[in-house]
């Protein structure tokens, strides 16, 4: 978890820039500084978000595997790392399994403390940030290991072997967390302070945004059991509450992303292109995950074979661009393959923008696809085909791609000619998440089997023919809380599915 001391190098660092000068008493040597009782909530909300940025969409603990088995990227046989993600065999000590798992966690008590210091202070805003963010980072932990510590998680002390909660009544939870925070939201629409504004790097303190990305979180949470039969009424039941709090959901312009005031300074780019980008030192010192990362064939040919715009934003044309020609990866290759990323595209413009673009994490595109998913099982009012066509709009907006009408015309995305509505959307899901969040996809893949020719990896260790369902829990819980861990029974990564995965 996030130590106390952290949180003081961040109150001290705030004090010198914000005030210029220690105030007096700062030097007293009765009082030890580096433990204080009490942190502003405001500056650990402010690296609580930061940190969300970092662990779910701009570390390579997300990205390192679920870019890979949906489809999207691949890894240069240049390297011999990434053994476990090529081959799906992994153990309780793979660094995905063990970086997620800590990452959520402790960005989790942090957000625990913003919550517990807004209800002592009365500030609703920071319980409605906190609770929010709490279901966003939980929802990513069920997602990845279904039954996790929950209702006795985040006791520090009081509870050192927590139990497991069922990931079902988790998901439940979080539908009523995120209804409540809703309703601060709205409550405190236009009333939030400058001062509390401040701190908030990513809706700038707009409360009545911040209720949107609630909403849209809670359908997503929805969504992801529309499959299990006998789910219908409550889904129903719940959207209904989010009808009720009219605060609608995130619209065309209205993405939810983190930006502290990243540069193009050492340790202060946006996280994305600090992983997956260039050094300071700009385009000819790319990362060592630059190199590593490369186009994947199926997204490749997908994006040319139906001549998607998206192609020369979503990749660079071999070399690093220094080439004419688009070229992809198989799944799977070993190391000394020959696969070498000049031979190879690269991840393109589109993605890695600047070393200060802001850092997504629920976009309008996954928004609108949700919503259009949600509008053709009738869950919600509204035009499907506006919402569907909107969200490929806006994928071709943040990429900054062209001639979105034209595509909108085409076989491929035509609604019209389309004879399968929710297959339609899915599949342009796909084609719109494809770096923005690979985890939806993984999950999207998961719960519906689309798209159904995802490729199976082709290296000589994947013995097991079949993507991941799910992760393993990480072999600290084996160490330390084995009792509870145990009692989850014998995990597979292949047929312990997540409850909402019924296929």
């Amino acid at each position: 978890m996030q130590k106390l001391k952290n949180k003081s190098t961040l109150f001290c660092l705030a004090a010198l820039l914000l005030l210029g000068a220690c105030k007096k008493g700062y030097l007293d040597i009765n009082t030890n500084v580096n433990k204080p009782t009490d942190v502003i909530p405001g500056l650990v909300l402010t690296n609580a978000l930061n940190s969300t940025a970092k662990s779910t969409t701009g570390s390579s603990s997300f990205y390192q595997f679920a870019s890979a088995w949906i489809g999207y990227w691949n890894f240069s046989g240049a390297v011999a790392a990434f053994a476990e993600e090529r081959s799906y065999q992994f153990t309780t000590n793979y660094s995905g399994v063990v970086n997620i798992w800590n990452s959520l966690y402790h960005n989790l008590e942090d957000y625990d403390y913003v919550e517990k210091k807004g209800v002592a202070t009365k500030n609703q805003f920071y319980v409605a940030v906190a609770k929010t963010m709490k279901a966003y980072d939980f929802q990513n932990l069920v997602d990845v290991y279904g039954n996790i510590p929950y209702s006795q998680a985040l006791k520090s002390t009081a509870v050192i072997r927590p139990g497991y909660d069922k990931a079902q009544d988790i998901y439940e939870d979080l539908a009523k967390q995120l209804d409540t925070a809703a309703s601060l939201f709205k409550a405190n629409a236009g009333k939030v302070s400058s001062a509390d504004a401040a701190f908030d790097i990513m809706y700038k303190g707009d409360a009545g945004k911040w209720g949107k990305f609630a909403n849209t979180l809670k359908l997503r949470l929805l969504l992801r059991q529309s499959e299990i039969p006998g789910r219908g009424n409550y889904i129903l039941g719940e959207i209904a509450k989010i009808n009720a709090n009219g605060l609608g959901f995130i619209g065309a312009g209205e993405t939810g992303a983190v930006n502290p005031g990243y540069n193009n300074s050492a340790g202060k780019q946006n996280p994305f292109w600090a992983t997956f980008g260039y050094t300071p030192l700009g385009k000819t010192a790319p990362t060592d995950n630059h190199r590593y990362f490369i186009a994947s064939e199926y997204a490749i040919n997908f994006y040319q074979n139906n001549n998607d715009p998206r192609l020369g934003k979503l990749y660079t044309t071999i070399n690093d661009g220094k080439g004419t020609t688009y070229s992809g990866s198989p799944f799977g290759p070993t190391a000394n393959s020959g696969d070498n990323p000049e031979f190879r595209s690269a991840i393109g413009t589109g993605l890695l923008k600047s070393a200060d673009m802001a850092q997504p994490l629920l976009t309008d595109v996954e928004a609108l696809f949700l919503q259009a998913e949600a509008a053709q099982r009738n869950y919600i009012s509204g035009d499907t085909r506006a919402l569907y066509e909107s969200a490929i709009r806006q994928s071709f907006t943040y990429l900054g791609a062209d001639n979105v009408a034209t595509y909108l015309k085409a076989d491929v995305a035509n609604w019209d000619i389309a004879a399968d509505k929710l297959k339609l959307i899915m599949i342009q899901k796909w084609a719109g998440m494809n770096g923005l969040n690979d985890m939806e996809s993984w999950a999207d893949y998961r719960r519906l089997n689309i798209p159904a020719d995802i490729p199976i990896s082709n290296n000589p260790a994947a013995s097991t023919r079949q993507i991941p369902v799910r992760l393993l829990y990480p072999q600290s819980e084996y160490n330390y809380n084995p009792d509870n861990v145990l009692g989850q029974g014998t995990i597979s990564q292949f047929t312990s599915r997540i409850f909402w995965d019924i296929n």
